[in-house]
């Protein structure tokens, strides 16, 4: 029988510090077209959320933080630059996502049954 086992560090993956968000057309233009909004992006960042690391891109470090807005679950891939959090893209979760996260989530956000 496998039994998966979730931590409390499982939830604060330590991210290199950032001092606040780095946007600019391109990147909003891009998550836009996924419908998700800087907005959005901000709020999954200030709730409890559950950070993964990400394939690097040419040397530079990447995380995929997977969160809840108030109004659904989300997928933020980001870097940090020059200590700003720059998203490279974000989307909302998918049902295998959710399936697989959103309890998780929930459960780190008090709102879990």
């Amino acid at each position: 029988m496998t039994k998966t086992v979730y931590t409390k560090s499982v939830y604060t993956l330590v991210v290199e510090p950032f001092d606040g968000f780095d946007w600019d057309a391109a990147n909003v233009e891009h998550i836009l077209r996924h419908r998700v909004t800087p907005m959005e992006v901000e709020e999954a960042v200030g709730l409890p959320q559950l950070t993964l690391l990400a394939p690097s891109v040419s040397g530079e470090k990447r995380w995929k933080l997977l969160g809840k807005t108030a109004r659904r679950h989300v997928v933020v891939v980001f870097t940090v630059r020059r200590r700003l959090f720059r998203t490279i893209t974000a989307y909302p979760m998918n049902a295998t996502q959710r399936k697989r996260y959103a309890a998780q989530i929930d459960k780190a956000s008090g709102l879990s049954q």
